[in-house]
């Protein structure tokens, strides 16, 4: 009778402890997007992904990356003049006319704002002359940052053939467009009136189409900081958007939705995801030693992380983190270098696994002098007098050794 209560007592509790597993297991967000990707902003660490390495077409996300290399190559007062007719473009625009001159700031706020397509085109002929060749300036970026499966065609996401990224790059360009300061304050501008610089009464309203930062739309977002969102017959609807709470940055991407208004809910219940069910392991702090490095037998200088190194881990995981450098090896033997230089690269891994490749600084300034260089020339000429001297003694003393004996034989 005892046994069958023991086995009673350990099916019940297999049971339970099934369940209650089952329970605490968090499930993934169900999302209408058929491609989607969460990432952490500062570590790039994938939190969520479906069909996150697929190809897509962005559609109008596509201006995150225009307005990027606008951003890092012209100066926002730097004026514009529309030398193109752009009043049949298709898809979105704001109403430029041939002649029309403004500001590169008014032209990324009607980028950004309202979509325009005609604000795309006359940015990407001003900084490149033609619409092709800002397309190899977009895709060398793209290449740069890391969205290697990414091919642009033109600057406004308009269909065209070949003209595809995925929600993994395209997250990747968010993330790198964020560090800029400037994008980000015109993505949070609700509300805009550009006046033509050579005729002060045209003017023309943009509104931010990014419901999730407006404050009086249903879609509010209050950790929302900025996004671009698209739409064309062939792409679906697209969107992509970072979020901050806590000091915490998460960038998601939707590629080829069914439901607009969906996607602005869906990209609430991602973060929210984000947020809720991942806390952060500071791996290394800024300027604390990670290793040392030997450059020669008798020298040994310390290194040091560039920055706070954090790493994204489910929540109840945090203690079971570990991680470890491996340093580069490169001949510094003949280097001179300052204190904070960046003079090594290090893989670090976590868990076994590889997970970033960093600089690594200097915790010393070393100064390296070749044998021959005019600042051992004094010493150099010290220890050749030195040499010479002790030559000359040395033969002198010879010499009166050998006279000595001469003298001896005589006497």
């Amino acid at each position: 009778m005892k046994k069958y209560v023991k086995i009673l007592v350990l099916l019940f509790l297999v049971c339970f402890s099934f369940s209650n597993a089952k329970a605490n297991a968090v499930e993934e967000p169900n999302i209408n997007a058929e491609g989607s990707i969460l990432i952490d902003a500062s570590t790039g660490q994938v939190l969520f992904g479906k069909n996150e390495n697929k190809s897509f077409e962005p559609a109008s996300t596509t201006k995150v990356m225009t307005a990027l290399i606008a951003l890092e190559s012209c100066k926002l007062d730097e004026t514009v003049k529309v030398t193109q007719d752009f009043t049949s473009i298709d898809g979105t625009a704001i109403g430029l006319l041939t002649g029309d001159e403004l500001t590169m700031k008014d032209l990324l706020l009607g980028l950004l704002m309202e979509s325009g397509n005609d604000c795309a085109n006359a940015i990407a002929i001003h900084i490149s002359g033609s619409i092709e060749d800002f397309s190899v300036l977009m895709n060398k970026r793209a290449k740069e940052i890391g969205a290697v499966n990414t091919t642009f065609k033109n600057p406004s996401g308009l269909p065209d053939k070949g003209h595809v990224t995925t929600p993994h790059d395209l997250a990747l360009i968010l993330r790198e467009a964020i560090k800029n300061k400037d994008f980000m304050e015109i993505s949070e501008v609700p509300y805009y009136e550009i006046v033509m610089k050579n005729n002060p009464e045209r003017k023309i309203i943009v509104n931010n189409k990014n419901h999730m930062i407006n404050k009086n739309s249903k879609y509010y977002y209050q950790y929302a900081t900025c996004g671009k969102n698209g739409y064309t017959t062939v792409a679906n609807h697209t969107y992509v958007a970072a979020a901050e709470k806590d000091g915490h940055v998460l960038v998601a991407s939707f590629l080829n939705a069914l439901d607009k208004n969906q996607n602005f809910h869906d990209m609430q219940t991602v973060f929210d995801y984000g947020f809720n069910n991942y806390s952060l392991v500071n791996l290394y702090k800024k300027n604390q030693e990670v290793s040392t490095y030997k450059i020669k037998d008798n020298l040994e200088i310390p290194l040091l992380a560039p920055e706070d190194i954090n790493y994204y881990v489910k929540k109840g995981e945090e203690n079971n983190v570990s991680s470890n450098i491996t340093v580069e090896n490169k001949d510094l033997s003949k280097s001179s270098f300052n204190k904070n230089d960046p003079i090594l690269k290090g893989t670090i891994s976590v868990n076994g696994k590889e997970f970033i490749t960093t600089d690594l600084l200097a915790g010393e300034s070393v100064d390296y002098v070749p044998l021959m260089s005019k600042k051992n020339f004094p010493v150099l000429s010290i220890a050749a007098g030195a040499i010479v001297g002790l030559g000359l003694i040395f033969v002198g003393v010879n010499f009166s050794k050998k006279k000595f004996k001469i003298r001896k034989r005589k006497h």
